[in-house]
């Protein structure tokens, strides 16, 4: 049996090179169950920054080690990860040095000195990395240069639980005495209460919106009761929320389409009584202060059809009508 490290390692077929590291050393006497380490040397092609490529040799498995060994701890790969392995054949390992470039960080300002190939690997090694929706600028994929200001917004989706009233739902109850376009609660109800998760969206650590996806309810609501007039014939056609016929009413009556001031004229547009019972009004109500803002409008218009805005000579010029 061989008795150096050298003799063992040509008998099983090693060839030790000049580069190579081996240990213990080739003239050392081996013994049973001692370990030989054999570590290859391979080439790198080294370019700093795209410039001045050069070869060196490195006994390295990984990236990172051969950077280590190299006393280039200072740079990072622009292309392999620091965990890649380097074949014995060897391989171009162009690098970049360390820059200094300052972070805006969801409005929080730092300056670092790193190495990194690009924006986003810059982040990674300064500790705050992109997660999420976050959104960067310059691009993640930007090359870092020196002096380079980076700008990064922070957008988080997260949910949150909360206790809220939960609204009674109306139960509806038609009166064919009524009209149409009344409605009386015979009951409010009660609330009840519940558990709301919330999808929260948030820019830089600040609510921008939220929406319901998921609620359990703790306490259940009681229902109202909500009476509404089906009393046929008394139907008005749809009116919007601001016309110009509230323009009128605030001119008339101050915008109070209830008014009974025992003047004679009645309701939002001061009709007199035979006004409001030729033009239909007895349909929805003896006088138009008992009547709706939407009944009311409904026999204006017929009024309207009839005279012309002369009805209401100085209102209807008020409101820009005529």
């Amino acid at each position: 049996m061989k008795s150096r490290v050298i003799d063992v390692l040509k008998e099983n077929g090693y060839e030790v090179g000049d580069r190579d590291d081996l240990y213990p050393n080739g003239d050392e006497r081996i013994h049973d169950a001692d370990e030989i380490v054999l570590r290859r040397s391979r080439p790198l092609q080294i370019s700093m920054d795209g410039h001045d490529t050069k070869q060196v040799w490195t006994t390295a498995s990984t990236v990172d080690e051969a950077l280590a060994q190299l006393a280039m701890t200072d740079t990072a790969p622009a292309a392999a990860s620091r965990g890649s392995r380097v074949p014995l054949a060897g391989m171009a390992l162009p690098v970049v040095t360390a820059k200094t470039v300052q972070i805006n960080d969801g409005g929080a300002m730092r300056t670092v000195h790193l190495a990194a190939p690009n924006v986003a690997g810059l982040l990674d090694a300064a500790g705050v990395p992109l997660q999420q929706s976050d959104k960067v600028m310059p691009s993640a994929s930007t090359p870092v240069t020196d002096g380079m200001q980076i700008e990064v917004t922070r957008i988080r989706m997260e949910k949150v639980t909360e206790r809220v009233p939960l609204p009674p739902a109306a139960h509806r109850v038609e009166d064919p005495e009524m009209n149409v376009s009344r409605q009386v609660v015979e009951d409010p109800g009660s609330p009840g209460t519940q558990d709301v998760t919330f999808a929260v969206a948030k820019v830089n650590g600040v609510e921008t919106g939220r929406l319901p996806v998921a609620n359990t309810v703790i306490t259940p609501a009681r229902d109202a009761v909500l009476r509404v007039g089906t009393k046929p014939g008394t139907d008005v056609p749809p009116v919007p929320e601001a016309t110009v016929w509230d323009v009128i009413a605030r001119c008339e009556a101050g915008g109070n389409w209830s008014i009974n001031t025992g003047n004679g004229y009645y309701g939002g547009v001061q009709f007199d009584q035979g006004t409001w019972e030729r033009s239909g009004g007895l349909r929805y109500a003896p006088r138009a202060d008992l009547a709706t803002r939407e009944e009311q409008i409904a026999v204006a218009q017929t009024v309207l059809e009839r005279q012309g805005w002369g009805a209401w000579p100085v209102c209807s010029g008020r409101a820009g009508a005529r």
